[in-house]
C-alpha cells in the first residue's frame, strides 16, 4: 500500500535517581507553561545515547524485550511515530496511511504477526516509558494524504482490523481521540464502511474527527499548540535542525530516537535488516 504500493530549545536537568515519568515531564516546557507543566517540550539529551544512562534500562515488558531485527524496515514502510504533546499534555501518535507499503514489508520478511507485535510494542513503550503514569492518554492522528480506496484491502485491511481490535480491547481507556487529516472526498464513505464492519467501537467513533486538507492545520490547532505541530502540517515543530525534510518528525523526534535506541541497543537486535 503506498503508491503501490512535534520547537522550543530546552535545558536538560537530570538527576541519577529520577524516574522515567519525572524525566519526561521535567526536561522542559514553554515559558508560559512552566507552572502547569501541561505542554512538555522534549529535547534530545545525553542519556538517550548511552544504554547504561537511559531511564528505560529497567523496563521488562516482554514485547519490548523480544527480538526485532526489522525495526528499521517497519518504521520505513509502515510510517507511524510518536511526536509532541497535546494542549492537555497527552502523547500524540501519527500514522501516514498513504505511505504504507505492504509489498515492501513482505519483501523484507515482515509478517502481519511481527508487524502487529511492533505496533503494540510502540504502544507499550508510550505508556511504560514516555508517560508511565495512571491516566496517561494518547491522541491518534491518521494522515490520509496519498491514500486511495483500492489500497485499503488485503493484508493492509487485515492488519488494520486486527490492530484496531487489540488496541480497543486493551488500551481503549488510553485513547483521548482520533483525528483523520488530509482526508480525501471518498473517505466519508469509507468511514461509514469501517463503522459497519465493526472496525471501531462506539466510543472510538464518537471521539473521531475527519478533516480535509484545508481543515487540517486549524483542526489540529484546536487540540495542539502550534509549537507542537510538525512543520509539515503547518506547525513549528522540528528536530535536529529540520533534517529529513517532511520526514523530520517521523525520523528525528525525541520520542522516536529513544524508542529506536531502546530496541536496537539490545544485543539480539543489533544486526538490523536494512530497508
Amino acid at each position: 500500500m503506498a503508491n503501490s504500493n512535534l520547537a522550543v530549545k530546552a535545558s536538560v536537568l537530570l538527576l541519577p535517581m529520577m524516574a522515567a515519568s519525572d524525566i519526561a515531564w521535567q526536561i522542559g516546557v514553554e515559558k508560559r507553561d512552566r507552572q502547569s507543566l501541561r505542554v512538555p517540550i522534549l529535547h534530545r539529551a545525553p542519556w538517550m545515547i548511552e544504554p547504561k544512562n537511559t531511564p528505560v534500562a529497567g523496563v521488562k515488558h516482554p514485547l519490548l524485550r523480544r527480538q526485532n531485527l526489522r525495526f528499521d524496515v517497519m518504521k520505513e514502510y509502515y510510517p507511524f511515530y510518536i511526536c509532541g504533546r497535546t494542549r492537555k499534555g497527552e502523547l500524540i501518535y501519527y500514522e501516514e496511511m498513504g505511505k504504507i507499503d505492504m509489498t515492501k514489508l513482505h519483501e523484507h520478511g515482515v509478517t502481519i504477526s511481527s508487524l502487529l507485535a511492533h505496533y503494540e510494542a510502540c504502544t507499550v513503550f508510550a505508556f511504560e516509558v514516555l508517560q508511565p503514569h495512571e491516566g496517561a492518554q494518547m491522541l491518534s492522528v491518521f494522515d490520509a494524504q496519498g491514500c486511495s480506496w483500492k489500497e485499503l484491502k488485503g493484508d493492509a485491511m487485515k492488519f488494520m482490523k486486527t490492530a484496531s481490535s487489540k488496541m480497543q480491547k486493551q488500551y481503549a481507556h488510553r485513547n483521548c481521540g482520533v483525528v483523520i487529516i488530509n482526508a480525501p472526498g471518498w473517505l466519508g464513505m469509507a468511514w461509514k464502511t469501517f463503522v459497519k464492519m465493526g472496525l471501531f467501537d462506539r466510543e472510538t467513533i464518537d471521539k473521531t474527527r475527519i478533516l480535509t486538507e484545508e481543515e487540517t492545520f486549524s483542526g489540529l490547532l484546536e487540540l495542539i499548540e502550534e509549537e507542537q505541530i510538525p512543520k509539515k502540517y503547518g506547525g513549528k515543530l522540528v528536530f535536529e535542525g529540520g533534517k529529513g525534510g517532511e520526514d523530520n518528525c517521523r525520523k528525528y523526534s525525541t520520542d522516536e530516537i529513544l524508542f529506536r535506541h531502546f530496541i536496537v541497543s539490545q544485543p539480539q537486535n543489533r544486526q538490523q535488516v536494512k530497508p
